[in-house]
């Protein structure tokens, strides 16, 4: 369970800064923040879900998730490291928030990709109602999503 939690607290805390970092901020999307926004909302969006039901295959796709973010990591440290602004020290904290998310994913992912132990060792799965809830919570984040940008646009 605390895998889907971390897994989607990951995702939609990277995809929700790299939206305000364009929209707000107005810095120009890179090759390495489009990458970042598909990984950390395929994160959230799918990888929470896929490891209710698919333990191994859901540890797979988070640690290629969280290796594709990488790059923006360090791109958008380093030119938070260069903004001299009063924001900045926000800024640092936010990224420093976003790089722990990012190295307990990475880290959980590693050990269960590698370890030698049973894949369902670990903490508790969710019962069917548990599932279904937890399966329906990205959807209609994403849904709640496409309506507020379909009504403003």
């Amino acid at each position: 369970m605390t895998r889907y939690l971390l897994y989607f607290l990951t995702g939609f805390a990277h995809a929700l800064v790299i939206l305000i970092y364009r929209g707000y901020m107005g810095i120009e999307p890179t090759i390495y923040s489009t990458i970042a926004l598909i990984s950390g909302m395929v994160l959230f969006g799918i990888v929470s879900w896929v490891k209710l039901y698919l333990e191994r295959i859901g540890a797979i796709m988070a640690m290629l998730c969280v290796l594709a973010i990488v790059p923006w990591a360090i791109d958008a440290g380093r030119k938070v490291l260069a903004y001299d602004a009063f924001l900045s020290g926000v800024l640092i904290i936010t990224q420093g928030v976003l790089l722990f998310f990012l190295l307990a994913t990475f880290a959980t992912s590693m050990r269960y990709v590698f370890s030698r132990g049973s894949w369902l060792t670990g903490t508790s799965t969710p019962g069917l109602a548990g599932k279904l809830f937890f399966s329906a919570l990205p959807i209609a984040i994403i849904v709640t999503w496409l309506l507020i940008m379909g009504k403003i646009q």
